[in-house]
């Protein structure tokens, strides 16, 4: 399956999800909220389609993506104005480790920054061909909000994108969603 920036986008919400600092987040079911743009308009677009293909699917067919991404660690709703949000399991151990989750296996990061309640994170991916940097402020141990912007090519044009982000913990336990991949450390 091909990635595209909005896959690299949709993953990277979920690289701000850890605490910064001496803080720490509580473990269990985490809810983020995502607001994608790009000046151009074309991510904005994107989840707009996205959201319709989602509108014109059966109800089975609702059902069986619900749970391949939900086997792969994720509950995710596109909302109106390309906003995502998206549900996952953050363990102790992940949180521990400062393992910052993700969908898809392709990316490095790395914390360039760090203070008791903020940290900045460079990342790339090399499939597709992505880079970009954040910053995340830690509220408390069940909240914080994220800024990120990505640099990638998706179909052969350099293309920006902004993603703000909102996390907020929902419980400490998980249901059946269970944990999703972790991305390796930049060295």
């Amino acid at each position: 399956m091909k990635k595209s920036l909005t896959a690299v986008a949709v993953a990277c919400a979920a690289l701000l999800a850890l605490p910064a600092g001496a803080q720490t987040l509580k473990p269990g079911l985490w809810e983020l909220s995502n607001k994608v743009s790009s000046q151009d308009g074309q991510m904005q677009s994107a989840m707009a389609m996205m959201q319709k293909q989602l509108a014109n699917m059966s109800p089975d067919q609702r059902q069986a993506m619900q749970q391949m991404l939900e086997r792969n660690g994720v509950q995710m709703n596109i909302g109106a104005g390309g906003a995502l949000t998206t549900r996952m399991c953050m363990t102790k151990e992940m949180i521990e480790r400062k393992e910052f989750p993700v969908a898809e296996g392709d990316c490095k990061q790395q914390v360039t920054q760090q203070s008791a309640s903020r940290m900045k994170i460079a990342f790339s991916c090399t499939r597709p061909p992505a880079s970009g940097e954040g910053e995340l402020t830690l509220d408390s141990d069940t909240s914080y909000r994220a800024k990120m912007h990505i640099k990638g090519v998706q179909g052969g044009q350099q293309q920006d994108v902004d993603m703000d982000v909102a996390g907020k913990w929902l419980s400490a336990d998980c249901g059946k969603l269970r944990p999703i991949s972790s991305i390796p450390q930049a060295k």
